[in-house]
């Protein structure tokens, strides 16, 4: 099967692959993952007016490719938390990624990458295998299958 290539410039973190998980809205952790008020400790969307394509999906253990992130420091505090349970994401695609997710990925080592030469919203779609390799700014793209 043809594999597409993404390049882009270094990022943060190693090398990751998994099953991509594609919105086209800005995520924050804090008022979109599992909501503080519902279940801060799930890696659940529950917020159904800024992420209806997401909501109701688990975050943990995907690829994300979103284009930026929003909101502040409790976004990190609360991926931070999932992650410690083991319900963070094995990588993040952004087309600018917001400094709020830049911290946590380096704190957390999460390979994120952005400044990628297409789209990443745009080429990859849910149910792609994604390969990552933030020190290369690389991103390898295996479709699912029709």
């Amino acid at each position: 099967m043809a594999k597409i290539i993404l390049k882009g410039h270094k990022g943060i973190g190693g090398v990751a692959e998994g099953e991509a998980l594609v919105t086209k809205n800005a995520l924050s952790y804090i008022f979109d993952v599992g909501g503080i008020w519902l279940d801060p400790m799930s890696a659940k969307v529950t917020n159904k007016q800024e992420m209806p394509d997401w909501y109701g999906k688990d975050l943990a253990g995907k690829v994300l490719v979103f284009p930026t992130g929003r909101g502040g420091i409790f976004s990190t505090a609360m991926l931070m938390g999932l992650a410690k349970k083991g319900l963070g994401p094995k990588a993040m695609i952004n087309v600018k990624t917001h400094p709020v997710f830049a911290y946590a990925s380096i704190v957390l080592d999460i390979p994120t990458v952005d400044g990628l030469d297409k789209n990443p919203c745009e080429v990859i779609e849910t149910g792609d295998y994604v390969r990552v390799d933030a020190q290369k700014g690389m991103v390898e793209i295996t479709k699912k299958k029709a």
